[in-house]
């Protein structure tokens, strides 16, 4: 009986050791669970803000890129529109600069026309003329190398005066002038002179006060219409007659 009863005291105390196992055991098994709980919360949310952050820094990003395309594109515009404004001022420098040449060349002409237009005493025009008459006789346009100013000084005038009374009174410049004169002078010598016909062209532009034949050759050309070879063949068959 005594076995017994013992038997029912320690069946009864394992009874109650698992009871008090399963007691101790719930709570902790609850913790575990709402543990379990708030961490798949804490995740969900973690995900939610981490999405959040991602949508917030792409939102960010895109402004930032959309203020980057506008801030080119206004400097771009900047630069466009400082290049269209240096070009038309650098355009409108040169028209001014055109402008201004003109009124310059329009004010030389007037005041070169007025002192050509200034009338010359008459007394200064006749003696030039005397003394380029003297100049024609005595052959002084035979010397090679003379010069306006030259000849000018020789006349004892200025080289406006003289000039004007060549161009007035000769219809030419000064330089077709003496060129003329030295033409003019060979043709008489190519018809009055045998020996001058035997010259070379270089002999005949030296002695006419030529310094090269070439320059002979074209102002004998442009007074006569014609080569100094051709004039002379016709010089010969005139006098071969």
């Amino acid at each position: 009986m005594k076995f017994i009863y013992n038997s029912i005291l320690i069946v009864c105390i394992c009874a109650m050791g698992n009871l008090h196992a399963t007691e101790d055991n719930t709570p902790k098994t609850l913790e575990v669970a709402l543990t379990t709980a708030n961490q798949t919360m804490d995740s969900i949310q973690v995900e939610e803000t981490h999405e959040k952050l991602v949508v917030a820094l792409q939102e960010k990003q895109q402004a930032f890129e959309i203020r980057v395309y506008v801030l080119a594109g206004i400097l771009l515009l900047l630069v466009f529109i400082f290049g269209i404004l240096c070009f038309l001022n650098k355009r409108g420098d040169k028209r001014l600069e055109k402008i201004v040449s003109l009124l310059e060349k329009n004010k030389s002409q007037q005041k070169d026309s007025g002192e050509k237009n200034a009338k010359i005493d008459e007394a200064i025009v006749a003696a030039i003329l005397e003394n380029l008459q003297a100049f024609e006789k005595e052959r002084g346009f035979l010397v090679s190398k003379i010069t306006l100013y030259e000849f000018a000084k020789q006349l004892q005038t200025n080289t406006k005066y003289l000039s004007r009374v060549i161009n007035t009174h000769k219809l030419k410049s000064f330089r077709n002038y003496i060129n003329d004169l030295r033409v003019q002078y060979s043709i008489q010598k190519l018809e009055n002179n045998a020996n001058y016909r035997k010259y070379t062209v270089k002999a005949m532009a030296k002695e006419a006060g030529f310094t090269t034949a070439e320059s002979f050759t074209k102002a004998f050309q442009k007074k006569t219409g014609e080569t100094v070879s051709s004039f002379l063949r016709q010089t010969n068959e005139l006098l071969s007659e």
